[in-house]
């Protein structure tokens, strides 16, 4: 559909309000973010809570049992999971000289070897670069936290709008598309069905992946005794999320906390992490996501980089659902427009 020249004032004053009601926004940028969160926590509960309903329990009780269900998840996390998580974390610090002694002992081994002077220059300089990065990417990654928690606020507020906007789903969503022509509308709803199917089928794998994952290599150390395997299995499952790159990044304090042990149980640990990784990503991943995502690896690659570049660690997580949003969005401004 072509753009039609005798309309393009009406495309000008669509742009200025649209400029308008995003300074607007961005004003009061705190309740836009309460409002986004109970939108997204509403988005991810509705296709539960429409699942519930077909199978004959209303939609207040499906709600309800929905945030019970999340309620004594939560309760369960903070009972057992953060006391032992905590522990753990401290152990860790405790024994964070030892890490780098053994850090450092492997650097006098790689300065023992005879070698050009490019060469150990370019280690060295690479080595401190990445010890640079994981410090970085730690700290980002923590002041994340304590922003997130700071906004409790938002956190009390978001899940009471999302029980009102799940009540009244298709009121909302009808208000929504009748601002439009029922031509457009339609067209709208097109787009709409197509970043969800995406959307939903992206979360869920990648989540589902993830917690499989987390859960084989938390498993791995316990069986082969290397300490914390509680924090080794999350760390693994949350980098798993980042697509490439997560395995490497979640493997490295696996290895790091193996190798504090003796070197024969970190290159165990290295192995039943390559295992758990060759199951996932022959396996695991072809059944659950097979490529339903519809993107290619370099555009997934490019869009953690942007996001990482932008946002932190934040940005990478949500890298890869964003951009498919993007480029499903695309696609459609493309064959409307221009095709």
């Amino acid at each position: 559909m072509k753009l039609n020249s005798n309309n393009w004032h009406r495309y000008l004053i669509f742009a200025g309000v649209a400029l308008a009601a995003s300074y607007f926004f961005f004003l009061v940028l705190d309740v836009v973010t309460t409002f986004l969160l109970g939108g997204i926590m509403s988005y991810l509960l509705y296709h539960p809570v429409i699942f519930m309903q077909k199978h004959g329990i209303k939609r207040l009780y499906a709600i309800l049992i929905l945030y019970l269900i999340a309620v004594f998840v939560f309760g369960l996390v903070l009972y057992w999971g953060i006391p032992r998580l905590v522990n753990e974390v401290g152990h860790l610090l405790e024994m964070y000289p030892q890490i780098e002694e053994r850090a450092e002992q492997i650097a006098e081994e790689i300065d023992g070897v005879s070698k050009p002077v490019q060469i150990d220059r370019l280690i060295h300089t690479n080595i401190n670069k990445i010890e640079s990065a994981v410090f970085k990417g730690l700290e980002n990654f923590i002041t994340g936290i304590y922003y997130f928690l700071s906004k409790i606020l938002i956190l009390i507020l978001a899940p009471i709008l999302a029980f009102y906007i799940l009540m009244d789903w298709e009121k909302i969503r009808e208000g929504i598309l009748n601002l439009f022509s029922p031509g457009f509308r339609r067209e709208l709803q097109t787009l709409a069905a197509d970043v969800d199917r995406v959307l939903i089928d992206g979360i869920k794998g990648s989540i589902l992946i993830a917690i499989i994952v987390g859960a084989l290599v938390g498993l791995s150390a316990l069986i082969l005794g290397v300490r914390f395997p509680l924090i080794i299995g999350l760390l693994s499952g949350i980098t798993n999320l980042i697509p490439y790159f997560g395995p490497f990044i979640g493997g490295i304090p696996a290895v790091l906390i193996a190798y504090s042990d003796s070197f024969q149980l970190a290159v165990y640990q290295a192995l039943a992490i390559f295992i758990v990784q060759q199951i996932e990503s022959n396996l695991v991943t072809p059944r659950i996501l097979g490529g339903k995502l519809g993107m290619h690896p370099l555009f997934i690659i490019f869009a953690l980089l942007a996001g990482g570049s932008l946002y932190g660690i934040w940005g990478i997580l949500f890298a890869v659902p964003v951009a498919a949003i993007i480029k499903v969005t695309i696609s459609w401004v493309y064959l409307r427009f221009a095709a």
